[in-house]
């Protein structure tokens, strides 16, 4: 299924919108036949979303959302009105909100990271390898996605950062793999290292660290490696369980069992 891209155009130079839709083409013709056969919206803004950026962080460059009930407020804070799909990304009143939706998924990018054609390029890349993990390995991407909503004292104890948690390893090693595809490698490595100097915390930096060493042509099992994190997380077992429960609503939750990761 297609991939519908949406780019806010800058008014008074239609040449930065035309420049924006080639390099993105140009990422997603990279992943080929291997997306799923979801409907996907790629939004490029020109301008960043604070709301957004309160409820995320203040680095986040972009994010993939589902589309269904239990991410309405995620969506919500979107300006959705600058975009011609507006209409068919925000429901109707209950109980006829699913055939309201014209995506199953979108992809949020801020106006600072489409600037920049190799933020542009890597952080599409690692926004569709999220959505390629929810399409095909729906339960692995659930169980990852438990792990960043930990409360924070305990992501503090075990010194857990973005890099540890599989989907983003793997998403930022396919980011940087598609970056050099797209940019070259000495663009990639001029961007990761001018944002390591750009830091604004510890952890930042090591993420970015992560991804200056990291060898893109690396493969990485996302099932095995899910399970050695959970192994290492075993101690604190009751407290995704708790983040589970408060999923329970979402579909994807809703028969999630965490007892084959603990229980082996």
């Amino acid at each position: 299924m297609p991939v519908t891209l949406n780019i806010k155009p800058r008014p008074g130079d239609p040449s930065v919108q035309k420049k924006r839709r080639f390099a993105a083409n140009r990422v997603v013709r990279h992943f080929g036949n291997r997306l799923p056969d979801l409907r996907l919206a790629c939004l490029l803004d020109d301008t960043d979303c604070e709301d957004l950026k309160k409820e995320v962080g203040e680095t986040n460059r972009g994010l993939f959302l589902r589309v269904n009930r239990q991410t309405e407020s995620a969506l919500e804070n979107i300006d959705w009105s600058r975009f011609p799909i507006s209409t068919f990304i925000i429901p109707g009143s209950p109980p006829d909100w699913k055939t309201d939706y014209a995506f199953d998924a979108v992809i949020y990018l801020h106006g600072s990271t489409c600037s920049d054609e190799t933020a542009l390029a890597m952080t599409l890349s690692h926004e569709l390898q999220h959505f390629i993990q929810y399409g095909f390995n729906r339960k692995l991407w659930a169980v990852n996605y438990l792990l960043a909503r930990l409360p924070k004292d305990v992501i503090d104890i075990t010194g857990l950062n973005w890099p540890d948690i599989p989907t983003e390893r793997e998403a930022r090693i396919v980011a940087k793999r598609i970056g050099i595809k797209v940019c070259g490698s000495e663009a990639i490595e001029q961007y990761i290292a001018r944002k390591i100097t750009e830091f604004t915390s510890l952890k930042d930096l090591e993420d970015w660290r992560f991804s200056q060493d990291v060898d893109p042509s690396v493969f990485y099992d996302l099932a095995s490696e899910t399970e050695s994190i959970f192994e290492r997380l075993k101690s604190y077992r009751q407290y995704l369980e708790q983040v589970l429960d408060e999923m329970r609503k979402d579909e994807d939750f809703k028969k999630l069992d965490l007892s084959e990761y603990f229980e082996n």
